[in-house]
């Protein structure tokens, strides 16, 4: 009677078959799939926070690359201006490479100079503002000359006063000319520093 109860028809084994297959299906996604695709999932995340980050990374950077070209640009513009400034430390020296300055381009556009004076100097701005008080003589075209190489010289030049009048000379029909022509330095201003000096050699 036990064997009979032991056999197992085609059916009922099809069925055990099934059901073990189902549970070990069941236990498949539970401790092997379910947690696979959660891998999965954490890993995406994981992936998409980095991706983010370095999206952020990459932003900071360009964004620094800009600023540093435009700090660099900025400089440059600086030490352009800077340039065009007077870089003496005394300001005596200032007036004195003003003044030599002056007889070089005199020279050149074929003026005389005839008196020079440097009055006290004067705060402009962020800057010392150093002029130099010539009058000089010459043909209007010597004088034209001039001005326009005290425009167009190297260090920044400015002409804050200029009187042009004839002579009532015969035998010297050139004109005369009174004017102030006045540099730049960063240089901080002296009291007393008055710098006088001969009437010019020509």
């Amino acid at each position: 009677m036990q064997k009979a109860m032991m056999k197992i028809s085609a059916r009922e084994r099809r069925y055990l078959i099934a059901g073990g297959l189902a549970v070990a299906a069941y236990l498949a996604a539970v401790y092997v799939i379910e947690p696979l695709i959660s891998s999965q999932f954490r890993v995406r995340e994981e992936i998409g926070k980095r991706a983010a980050l370095l999206e952020r990374h990459q932003l900071l950077a360009s964004e620094k690359d800009r600023y540093r070209q435009r700090v660099e640009g900025l400089k440059a513009q600086l030490h352009q201006v800077e340039a065009l400034y007077f870089n003496r430390e005394k300001l005596p020296l200032v007036a004195a490479e003003i003044q030599g300055l002056l007889h070089k381009l005199g020279d050149e556009a074929g003026l005389t100079i005839i008196r020079e004076n440097v009055p006290p100097p004067k705060k402009v701005e962020m800057l010392t503002q150093v002029t130099v008080e010539l009058s000089v003589r010459g043909e209007m075209r010597a004088i034209r000359d001039f001005l326009y190489k005290v425009h167009t010289a190297p260090k920044l030049l400015t002409v804050p006063k200029l009187t042009i009048r004839g002579t009532t000379s015969r035998a010297q029909p050139a004109l005369m000319a009174d004017l102030q022509v006045a540099g730049y330095t960063t240089g901080e201003e002296e009291k007393g520093s008055a710098v006088r000096t001969a009437p010019g050699k020509k």
